[in-house]
């Protein structure tokens, strides 16, 4: 039997206690449960966790997870967390370091129970070093972390309006779990991971950080053959015909023979040139002629763009959930899996849930009776 016969995905046994809040812990875990794990996300009774207020993001990054009601805070959480942690493979949060060995369940707490618990902390500044409590969001992790200023190049940089910084963080969260998981199966034991959202940003910067510390400069410089150019109806094009095949591609195909080698012309000046000559054709016509001519020419494209894209329609990169508030049209996880034969594996995410919708069921499984269940919600615990 093939693997994608099976229908099921390659996380299916993979059970994840997700403690975090907003975007860090969410694109962590939503890849997890997109690849087959089952997340229970722990969320404040009454308010939920505040991802929930951002419009496009429950869906987007709670689909397929379940969810439960518990105030972490209350005397008897520590209980609770203990039954629950004794149940799961991974634990998640995103809290200032330490925060939950004071509540009373932090790692080494919970590790007493369940020796192969892995427990992943995911955080601004990582667990160590004089800024491990300090706060912020993504442009803060962003600005320190050195992306910001190398994106800007030197002017003030617009304020990206989505995260950046904090996926990378969430990805190699991400890895770090499969990781250990692995690494579980061969000595039966966990792990805890530290996980510097400003760490993962930095890392992006590898051959900048070797550069200067060789004695060079960060960044590549601007050239003429790797930027953005505006067309005659106002719209962008990409140029990145950085190699000598793409950009001797595009100069023949604009008809500027002269350009391929530009002699003592600056990069200012061929810019220029390439300007003028973008500025007389609307974006739809350049892409048409030049993308599928080895020129290394794409669109700009906004979200909305995406919808009626035919590459993204062919791909299946768009996928419609039905849920209790209707459909809704989410970007599907980006790892396709196939087997030998061609084959895809199926990609089916669940709805994202009600808060506390799955608190009465992930207890029983805990081992809370109806009894014990009912004291904790007379209690205000859940």
């Amino acid at each position: 039997m093939s693997a994608a016969a099976t229908d099921r995905p390659p996380l299916t046994d993979l059970r994840v206690l997700d403690l975090s809040r907003l975007q860090p812990g969410a694109y962590c875990t939503e890849l997890l449960a997109d690849l087959g794990a089952d997340v229970v996300r722990v969320e404040q009774p009454g308010r939920g966790d505040p991802i929930r207020g951002i419009p496009g993001a429950h869906v987007a990054y709670n689909r397929g997870k379940r969810s439960i009601t518990l105030d972490l805070k209350h005397e008897r959480a520590p209980e609770v967390i203990r039954a629950l942690a004794r149940t799961v493979d991974v634990l998640i949060e995103s809290g200032r370091p330490g925060s939950y060995d004071e509540l009373g369940f932090g790692y080494a707490q919970l590790a007493a129970d369940n020796p192969r618990l892995i427990w992943c902390a995911i955080t601004g500044y990582g667990q160590n070093g004089p800024y491990v409590n300090r706060t912020g969001h993504d442009l803060t992790f962003l600005g320190y972390s050195g992306l910001l200023a190398t994106m800007a190049a030197g002017t003030v940089p617009a304020t990206p309006d989505f995260v950046m910084a904090v996926p990378y963080g969430a990805l190699m969260a991400a890895v770090a779990i499969l990781a250990a998981v692995h690494e579980r199966q061969h000595t039966g034991c966990g792990r805890f991971i530290d996980i510097s959202i400003t760490d993962a940003a930095t890392w992006v910067l590898g051959e900048h950080v070797a550069r200067v510390a060789a004695g060079g400069q960060v960044g590549w410089g601007q050239t003429a053959n790797r930027r953005a150019y505006r067309c005659a109806d106002g719209e962008l094009i990409t140029v990145a015909a950085a190699e000598a095949a793409p950009w001797a591609a595009l100069c023949a195909a604009l008809d500027l023979p002269e350009l391929a080698s530009p002699g003592e012309l600056s990069q200012a000046e061929i810019a220029e040139r390439l300007a003028a000559v973008f500025a007389t054709r609307p974006a739809r016509e350049w892409i048409d002629l030049l993308a599928d001519a080895g020129t290394n020419v794409a669109a700009v494209n906004r979200v909305d763009d995406l919808f009626d894209d035919p590459h993204v329609k062919a791909r299946e990169s768009l996928v419609t959930i039905a849920g209790a508030d209707g459909d809704a049209t989410v970007w599907r996880v980006p790892i396709r899996l196939d087997d030998v034969d061609g084959t895809a594996a199926p990609f089916t995410p669940g709805p994202p849930p009600a808060m506390g919708e799955h608190t009465d069921a992930v207890l029983a499984e805990a081992g809370f009776s109806p009894e014990e269940r009912e004291q904790l919600r007379r209690d205000g615990v859940v």
